[in-house]
């Protein structure tokens, strides 16, 4: 992990606990997470420095093509491993992408619902997980959208870390549209359902 993405992660996880009075449930998934892709929810901009900041390793994320334009910002995500994608979706050339980094034994943050005002799955992580045969952690990450009332400790950002899903699961499937579609449904199911099986005040 390079020194300056350390100091990052240092002072993201600072600022969580002062803004977001967070705290991570099944903490020891995240032993699970090496070389794998980080399925979450997507509520806000915060998103990606919170569930990053949380991993041990250095990560790479899908961001929207417009932020790359926006100056000395857009070299800033580029330098923490930013990826830019075009509208949310995952096209040919971003998938090749990813699935070099994937195949560099690195990880990568990945919103199946594409955008923070989508409601349903996009296919490209299911070509991702079905082609790659890539593990995926899922992590429901909460409240990063009210950091008003977690500063005020009315309410906590909390970040539920699930089970690894196995490729296997999904191995027997044949490699058509329908099937990446019903993968990526499966896995967004999954996220969604992590807050129910893990209660926590």
């Amino acid at each position: 992990m390079r020194g300056i993405y350390r100091l990052a992660i240092w002072l993201i996880r600072i600022f969580m606990k002062i803004a977001g009075n967070y705290t991570i449930i099944n903490r020891e998934r995240i032993s699970e997470w090496k070389s794998c892709i980080i399925a979450a929810n997507h509520i806000s901009y915060f998103d990606p420095p919170f569930i990053g900041s949380v991993l041990p390793e250095e990560i790479h994320f899908l961001a929207k093509s417009e932020l790359f334009r926006i100056p000395l910002f857009g070299r800033l995500i580029s330098f923490f491993n930013a990826i830019p994608v075009k509208r949310g979706v995952l096209d040919r050339n971003t998938i090749a992408e990813v699935k070099s980094i994937l195949q560099n034994d690195r990880s990568i943050l990945i919103f199946p619902e594409g955008s923070r005002k989508s409601f349903t799955a996009k296919p490209g992580i299911g070509i991702l997980v079905h082609e790659m045969k890539i593990p995926v952690l899922p992590v429901y990450i909460e409240n990063t959208n009210k950091l008003s009332s977690c500063l005020l400790r009315k309410k906590r950002v909390k970040i539920y870390v699930g089970n690894l899903i196995r490729p296997e699961e999904y191995a027997s499937l044949p490699e058509e549209k329908k099937t990446y579609r019903y993968i990526a449904e499966n896995i967004l199911e999954r996220i969604k359902r992590l807050p129910d099986e893990n209660q926590i005040s």
